[in-house]
């Protein structure tokens, strides 16, 4: 089996290399929601330490034709166990097979759900302030080696300017899941830099969070129960990496 930065580059590869456009749902979003509803709660009950789903995680900036940031797109590989778990709920026709359709509900009905904890992502411009994202959201969702991969695409509502840096980060407050970014080609850009009007370049630093850094075990083994939890509501937020983003 392929390891994940294998899974992932061959995806990334599909998406930016060759710029094949995923199939794409147009989501409206809904203000009432509960947390991923399509999570499985019955891995839940079997398990009394945090986290318990895990993702690994990378980021695709789409730019306009002048080279300002106009979108982010996380890009969410769930682990094996997880995608187990889940798959058979999404059977809906009890076919054997999750088909299309049924892994474009999924991708809905989970962002929906995430709009009501900002996607578990903090994205914020070179002054601290938050980004606003426009409320239609396209979706997608597939399985690469039996691993359910989700990414949704959040337009924002005013384009980051040329030369603005934006910082991001992705994490789930409660620390339900953990969020890790993959350590090599996290951000890729849409389109290259070759395809625009201008002749502006990109690029980004990753940067590990400053209460972890001294931290060597690694975060897919890191846990914590439920009283802990309870008692550090922003314990996810500890070990968010954080993303530095521009564009020259």
């Amino acid at each position: 089996m392929l390891d994940l930065k294998v899974e992932l580059e061959l995806y990334l590869y599909e998406v930016v290399v060759r710029e094949i456009p995923g199939p794409g749902l147009l989501v409206k979003l809904l203000s009432t929601s509960l947390l991923l509803i399509t999570l499985s709660l019955s891995w839940v009950s079997k398990a009394t330490a945090h986290p318990h789903v895990w993702v690994d995680a990378a980021v695709l900036i789409h730019k306009n034709d002048y080279g300002q940031i106009v979108a982010i797109e996380p890009v969410w590989i769930f682990d094996d166990l997880y995608t187990a778990t889940l798959l058979p709920d999404l059977d809906k026709d009890e076919n054997g097979d999750v088909e299309k359709n049924e892994l474009l509900t999924f991708a809905k009905e989970a962002v929906q759900n995430l709009a009501e904890w900002d996607f578990f992502l903090d994205a914020r411009n070179q002054t601290g302030e938050g980004l606003n994202f426009k409320d239609n959201i396209t979706t997608e969702s597939l399985l690469i080696n039996d691993r359910l991969l989700l990414r949704f695409k959040l337009m924002l509502e005013q384009p980051i300017a040329v030369a603005h840096t934006i910082e991001l980060r992705m994490y789930d407050p409660s620390y339900f899941v953990a969020i890790e970014l993959v350590k090599e080609g996290v951000v890729s850009f849409l389109p290259k830099d070759d395809a625009l009007k201008s002749s502006n370049t990109c690029q980004y630093e990753m940067l590990d969070p400053l209460d972890n850094e001294n931290n060597q075990t690694p975060l897919a083994e890191l846990s914590f129960s439920d009283e802990e939890v309870a008692e550090n509501p922003e314990l996810g937020s500890i070990f968010a990496q954080s993303l530095r983003v521009s564009c020259q």
